[in-house]
């Protein structure tokens, strides 16, 4: 049996360390976001393989009716559902080590110092690259990137692959709202607003904002309604605010002036089952002394019902 080179010790050694370490991962980046949070709580993560993902999009009811003696039940057949369809998206981050620091450090302390150090750099800025991506339309980086809320919250375009109409496909997947009208928030304006989106006892539990405009409803809530409610996301970090039973709460990633509000019971992130949070292992480029691997996971969220959902822009 072939002895291992220090390149082959040192692969396995990182990437038994990769593994040890992907369960922070995962729960580091459904920590990172409130809506990945609510998401994960939600149990809304399927792994799932194939070519693309597939969600099931109801978009209309059956038509119930009372009836009498004698009355003929009718057998008109009403399609309901539809399937939205979307491209999964691959994120990576970089992983390096120099292999003239670990050579220069053959203490095993030491060389896991160096690793798990590495690893850490790259799960932060896995996280960091998704969490950027999230308040977006899907076109950055040249439409490679992950299809984010500005594309799913919205009144316009096509999401899922279907055209946002005045059909009853088409206006099932318009957000409640979609307001640039902008200026001074009031909570009567968002009053206004959250009312759209609230159907039957479904109704918005998330509202998403900057600082600024998180401050400002801070400063005309109620002492009681301060850190109250939203267990799940003080207990990881988050400053809550209670408007019609929603938590309001920052994300640094939200664009200026803006604020969605969200029902995270129709959101899911779908990943895919071969490539979840994963360490693809090391290279040795043959012009350098490094090692040089990536964490790769692939996936998107979805949202299944846009009709719940708004936003507002231009806020001050």
């Amino acid at each position: 049996m072939a002895i291992p080179t220090r390149t082959e010790s040192l692969s396995t050694f990182v990437s038994s360390t990769a593994q040890h370490r992907r369960r922070d991962l995962v729960d580091n980046f459904f920590k990172s976001a409130a809506l990945l949070a609510r998401i994960r709580k939600n149990n809304r993560v399927p792994l799932r393989g194939g070519e693309e993902i597939r969600a099931s999009h109801i978009y209309t009811n059956f038509a119930a009716s009372s009836y009498g003696r004698g009355d003929e039940f009718s057998t008109s057949v009403t399609e309901f559902a539809t399937t939205m369809r979307f491209n999964w998206k691959f994120i990576y981050a970089p992983v390096n080590l120099d292999v003239i620091d670990v050579e220069l450090n053959d203490s095993p302390e030491r060389v896991f110092d160096l690793v798990d150090a590495a690893l850490e750099v790259g799960e932060l800025s896995l996280i960091k690259e998704f969490s950027s991506q999230l308040y977006g339309d899907g076109t950055g980086n040249a439409s490679k990137d992950i299809d984010g809320l500005a594309i799913a919250v919205s009144t316009a375009g096509t999401y899922g692959g279907i055209v946002r109409g005045t059909d009853t496909q088409g206006t099932s997947v318009k957000a409640a709202f979609e307001d640039s009208t902008g200026g001074a928030l009031t909570l009567t304006f968002m009053n206004e607003n959250f009312g759209k989106a609230r159907i039957a006892r479904k109704k918005p539990d998330l509202i998403s904002t900057t600082q600024t405009l998180h401050d400002r409803i801070w400063e005309r809530s109620q002492p009681s309604e301060r850190n109250r409610g939203g267990d799940d996301l003080r207990e990881i970090g988050f400053d809550t605010v209670r408007f019609n039973g929603a938590d309001v709460i920052v994300d640094d990633d939200v664009p200026s002036g803006l604020m969605y509000f969200l029902n995270t019971e129709y959101w899911e992130f779908f990943v895919h089952n071969k490539w979840d949070f994963r360490f693809r292992g090391f290279l040795e480029p043959a012009n350098q002394q490094r090692q040089i691997g990536q964490l790769i996971t692939w996936g998107n969220p979805v949202c299944r019902g846009p009709r719940f959902q708004g936003q507002l822009s231009g806020l001050t």
